[in-house]
């Protein structure tokens, strides 16, 4: 099985490398993936059919034309799965039904999966402590305790404050750095969590969707390798 991701950007890239060895084995045995990075999440184009703007890289402005292409170019043993933090969005259901709608008039139809991080990837990190204690050793486990696990509150403020020196407050004061703070923390404790026991029920949730692609495009694959030897 061979898997394109779509995600918001580089921090969700740095991460997902590591995660998805853990939760697929080594990369090309059997299974392999190539993750796109966009400039962050943006917003569905209104004419769903229109020529994307070239200047707006985000990842929803884009994804209507992405399907469309994936939908003329991907074979029976490759699949789309798209990762979007849930950010501002009260109800995952709505903004999932949304997104398939937009999937259903892609002609031809994909097998297009959507995952979600609630609220951003940074819940991952704080739903394994070992993980995160082992990146950062000198992290404030008092505040860490408070935390409720994928609870819309701020997470990337709640983790900054957990890890960061001078805390998320540090570090809106230095504006465009926080990504690349968002990317190093990625590099750092994404390598070292245990995808059996992430407490995240949103990592569980994309771990779940992961293992049910690859399950059922092996048996697809299967399936179709059988009709040809008939």
């Amino acid at each position: 099985m061979h898997l394109e991701i779509l995600v918001e950007g580089q921090s969700e890239r740095t991460a997902l490398e590591p995660i998805l060895s853990k939760i697929l084995g080594t990369y090309n045995s059997p299974h392999t993936w190539r993750i796109h990075k966009h400039q962050g999440i943006g917003k569905l184009p209104v004419d769903i059919e229109a020529t994307p703007n070239r200047a707006d890289r985000s990842l929803l402005h884009n994804l209507p034309s992405r399907l469309r292409a994936y939908g003329k170019s991907l074979n029976d043993e490759q699949v789309v799965l798209v990762l979007l933090d849930l950010d501002n969005h009260p109800s995952k259901s709505d903004f999932e039904n949304e997104l398939k709608a937009v999937l259903a008039k892609c002609d031809p139809t994909l097998p297009c999966t959507f995952t979600f991080a609630v609220e951003e990837l940074e819940a991952w990190y704080l739903g394994d402590q070992a993980a995160l204690t082992k990146a950062y050793p000198n992290a404030d486990l008092n505040i860490l305790k408070q935390y409720v696990q994928d609870s819309q509150c701020g997470t990337w403020e709640v983790l900054a404050d957990i890890i960061y020196p001078g805390g998320s407050k540090e570090l809106k004061k230095l504006g465009v750095q926080k990504l690349e703070q968002k990317r190093i923390w990625a590099r750092d404790i994404a390598p070292n969590m245990d995808v059996a026991t992430n407490q995240s029920p949103s990592f569980k949730a994309f771990r779940t969707a992961v293992r049910r692609i690859s399950k059922s495009k092996k048996a697809t694959v299967k399936a179709i390798s059988k009709a040809k030897r008939k």
